[in-house]
């Protein structure tokens, strides 16, 4: 019996990463790392930081922190890395409002989630997501703001400058020339599209990359490029391997009915269950979605299902006790009530109304 079990649970999880092999990887997972590496190589540091500034600054507040609700989409960070830069944003002068939703946003809406999201869950269930996320993110900025607006002291922070950036011959229309071509590898290779058409499309695409990197762009900068892909790459890829093989082992091991039972229904008790084990387990960043869909498979309902991907990546048990020594207990707490309770509700509704 047990050896039985053993190998129904082996072969379930081989099964399962040869789909995910064949179904998501070349197409999909390959250009979003080179858009990711691109970003993180080709943007200037001071373009992240330099719109997050505090209230009293230049910067509007509305821009501060849509540009923080969309962070995860310049810098690709899992809820560990997120935490240093969340200190170093927040002790160098950005607004408080702003560094909560960035350190929500950069592990929880990323480049590389939106479109895996996508292959392995559906184009539109991926796309609400990311809608989601970023409305999220900046609903938990304006409540912790607004709850702690009489405990921040903007004086007790020092202000934060970056050093002006090297001068470039290369315009804004050139950088946006280039990440349009990159981008579009990336939804040319997750579109709803016969393969010969997307493997074309992926072809021309990719040929009109390498033209603009190579007219735009030095060697320097390129070579910076290939070695920040290759990062996310060896960072990421065989984490993400061993999840999606793992998910695989686990399914044998979880009763359809329990699943069923417990989230199969949109209700607030079971969008709330969804999002406490998104809190209690930590994944490693991009192995919720495999885990996602083998939660969908044994029967969990499409709105806790987003409840627990809204909630799974921007927090954790680990993460909460780092930020605890950043912004002390009583942010903390309302930070995790806050991020739970818009993700509850954002997955009830969404059960409600969309799916």
């Amino acid at each position: 019996m047990a050896i039985e079990l053993i190998n129904q649970m082996l072969t379930s999880g081989i099964d399962t990463l040869v789909e995910y092999l064949t179904a998501h990887v070349m197409l999909c997972l390959v250009p979003a790392f080179f858009l990711s590496g691109a970003f993180n190589a080709l943007i200037p540091t001071s373009t992240i930081f330099n719109y997050m500034g505090d209230s009293g600054n230049n910067t509007k507040k509305g821009i501060a922190y849509m540009f923080a609700a969309t962070s995860g989409l310049i810098i690709e960070v899992c809820s560990c890395t997120i935490l240093p830069l969340f200190a170093g944003i927040w002790k160098k002068g950005a607004g408080f409002g702003p560094a909560i939703a960035f350190l929500f946003a950069g592990p929880g809406i990323t480049l590389l989630s939106t479109p895996l999201t996508a292959s392995v869950l559906g184009t539109r269930f991926a796309m609400i997501k990311l809608a989601l996320s970023i409305i999220m993110a900046i609903a938990i900025g304006l409540a912790m703001e607004l709850t702690f607006k009489d405990t921040i002291d903007p004086s007790s922070r020092s202000g934060f400058s970056m050093a002006d950036e090297e001068p470039t011959e290369r315009t804004t229309l050139h950088s946006v020339l280039f990440f349009s071509a990159l981008t579009l590898i990336m939804i040319a290779g997750t579109a709803p599209i016969g393969l010969p058409l997307k493997l074309t499309l992926v072809g021309l695409f990719s040929v009109l990359t390498a033209y603009l990197g190579l007219r735009y762009y030095n060697r320097d900068e390129l070579g910076s490029w290939m070695g920040e892909t290759y990062e996310f790459v060896k960072m990421i890829f065989p984490v993400l391997l061993l999840g999606v093989f793992a998910s695989g082992v686990m399914k044998p091991l979880i009763p359809e009915t329990l699943i069923a039972s417990l989230t199969g229904q949109n209700t607030i008790l079971a969008n709330a269950i969804a999002a406490l084990f998104g809190t209690v387990a930590y994944f490693p960043t991009l192995v919720e979605v495999p885990v996602a869909n083998m939660f969908m498979e044994l029967g969990m309902h499409p709105g806790p299902l987003m409840s627990y991907l809204l909630v799974d990546p921007g927090v954790s048990l680990q993460t909460l006790l780092v930020v605890n020594t950043i912004i002390k207990p009583k942010k903390t707490a309302a930070y995790a009530l806050y991020m739970l309770g818009f993700g509850v509700l954002a997955g009830y509704l969404y059960g409600i109304f969309l799916v």
